[in-house]
Formats: structure tokens, sequence, C-alpha cells
């Protein structure tokens, strides 16, 4: 009976799987922040960036080396990792085209993975991914808020 149960199962999510994104584009309620193709790329490597430094942190967590996790994330995403733009051309400026809201958001960002770098400091692994969420909460906000495409 089991058998007979898991193939449809596998089906359904097989298909809401397919089905979920075509609906999910269309329904896209994110408000749409317009910026000049140069300011995109920067944001989006960016954002590829803080891909890699929140993995680099995560497998730093498990292997519970909170220092290099503390490092990671107060100079690759915390206070001291703002103004990466600042000497690029206006074009290519990111922040020159962010709403107010969205722009808090990444000062938040920023202030929460220097507050992450305090806390991971510690040593305790329970509080570090307490305020490692503070951080990824910042970037869930600003992704399923604004989208620039």
């Amino acid at each position: 009976m089991k058998t007979q149960l898991a193939l449809p199962t596998l089906l359904l999510t097989f298909a809401a799987m397919w089905s979920a994104p075509i609906h999910a584009a269309e329904a896209d309620g994110r408000q749409l922040v317009e910026m000049p193709p140069e300011a995109r790329a920067e944001l989006r490597a960016e954002m590829l960036d803080f891909q890699t430094a929140l993995h680099l942190i995560v497998g730093a967590l498990a292997e519970q080396q909170f220092a290099t996790a503390a490092e990671i994330g107060e100079t690759k995403m915390g206070i001291s990792a703002m103004g990466r733009h600042r000497n690029a051309a206006p074009n290519a400026r990111p922040g020159m085209f962010m709403p107010n809201d969205m722009h808090a958001i990444a000062r938040s960002m920023h202030t929460a993975s220097s507050d992450f770098a305090k806390t991971a400091k510690s040593g305790d692994t329970s509080k570090a991914l307490s305020s490692l969420s503070a951080v990824t909460g910042t970037c869930v906000a600003c992704h399923r808020s604004y989208r620039i495409q």
C-alpha cells in the first residue's frame, strides 16, 4: 500500500514544484527598483559575495571556529564592509537608486552582521546562531520586498 501511494505523492510533489515558480513569477508583488545595468551588476555581485560569506560562516560555526565566523561576519558583511561602492561611478552605485526603506534594510544587515561577529566571539553556538538569524532575517526582508529586474 505504501508503494502505491508513494508514486502519486511523488508526482504531485513534482507537479507542485514545476508549477510554483510560474505562478510565483506572475504574482510577484515585490517592488521593482530600477537602476542602471552597472548598478544592478554591482548589487548582484555583492549579494553573491554575501551568500558566499554566509556559507563560510555556517561552515565555521559547524566546526566551532567562532573567531573565523566572527571575522567573516564583520569583514565581509558587517559595518566595516559598508561603502563597497563609494568609489564607483555614480551609475554603478546601487545605493543611489534604492528606496529609503530598502537602504534601511541594507544598513540593518550590516549592523546585524557586526552584532553577530561580537556574539560569535563568545563561543556559544546557540547565541551565535540566534544572532546569525537576525542577519538572514534582513536578507529575507529585502529579497521578499524588492527586486531589481
